[in-house]
């Protein structure tokens, strides 16, 4: 499934989601995993400063729950091997129509098993990058296992990115723990709440569209469910001042960590931080 079929690329842009048969060898995976492992005892090939502070690093005695590390493929080569594939940017460009498809950024999350408050709110990806100029960015979500139903894996409202703008923000947040109260506001819109769950073996991918509303589920079962989003940004992307609604600018870490442009505005497309997938 390299090359997406015409019948995928129109199910894309109706559905905002689609999964991938198992098309990542399962070396790519197995060294993703050496390189988690590696970051979490304190390895870094190259570190990035402000850990804790301007983007989530989790690392051993930080807390039993669910973990997030940001950026980890800018850190770990190992990572970076899967997380800047060619064949993730080569099928996330058939999707969305791009000659280019860039990494954004990227995050592990790691949900451990057997705990029923651990999930992840709904909410839209693009919310949270309001300095891109792009509607066409979007997200690869790896499973680095089998991940069944009970793992609690990625979830996405079908066919949201066509109304998930309506929304009151206020409803969406990635750490709001009702994930049935939203079903109410979607419905007075006229719109269906219809929650499709990324079932996937080890090797298979989705992809998701930057204003599709998705979340995930507790993890009921014993095991943990680990995951590599990888956050991606199509070749029209720009950066573009934003504020906040209470007028506060906005700034990305990206944008603290990447060269500049000769108007002195963050370059979305350096390459050392915004590698060039496909």
């Amino acid at each position: 499934m390299a090359r997406l079929t015409n019948e995928d690329i129109d199910f894309y842009e109706q559905h905002g989601w689609l999964m991938t048969e198992p098309v990542l060898p399962e070396e790519a995976i197995a060294q993703t995993l050496a390189g988690l492992e590696q970051h979490w005892s304190g390895h870094r090939d190259h570190r990035l400063e402000g850990a804790g502070t301007y983007f989530a690093d989790w690392m051993p005695g930080d807390g039993v729950g669910t973990r997030n590390n940001e950026y980890i493929s800018l850190q770990n080569e190992l990572v970076s091997r899967l997380a800047w594939s060619p064949l993730i940017g080569e099928i996330a460009a058939a999707a969305t129509g791009s000659e280019t498809i860039r990494l954004f950024d990227d995050q592990i999350v790691y949900k451990p098993g057997g705990q029923s408050d651990a999930v992840v709110g709904w909410h839209v990806d693009g919310d949270y990058w309001g300095t891109c100029s792009s509607q066409n960015m979007l997200t690869a979500w790896v499973p680095l296992h089998d991940c069944p139903a009970e793992l609690g894996p990625l979830v996405v409202l079908d066919g949201s990115h066509k109304w998930s703008h309506l929304l009151e923000r206020s409803a969406l947040s990635f750490h709001r723990k009702d994930m049935e109260g939203l079903a109410r506001a979607v419905n007075e819109l006229g719109f269906e709440f219809k929650p499709v769950t990324m079932e996937m073996k080890a090797g298979q991918f989705s992809l998701h569209h930057c204003r599709a509303i998705h979340g995930s589920y507790p993890n009921r079962s014993d095991r943990a469910r680990i995951a590599l989003a990888v956050h991606l940004q199509d070749g029209e992307n720009r950066y573009r001042a934003a504020t906040r609604p209470d007028g506060r600018p906005v700034e990305l870490f990206n944008d603290r960590i990447c060269r500049r442009t000769a108007d002195g505005l963050p370059d979305y497309h350096d390459e050392k931080v915004f590698p060039r997938l496909w």
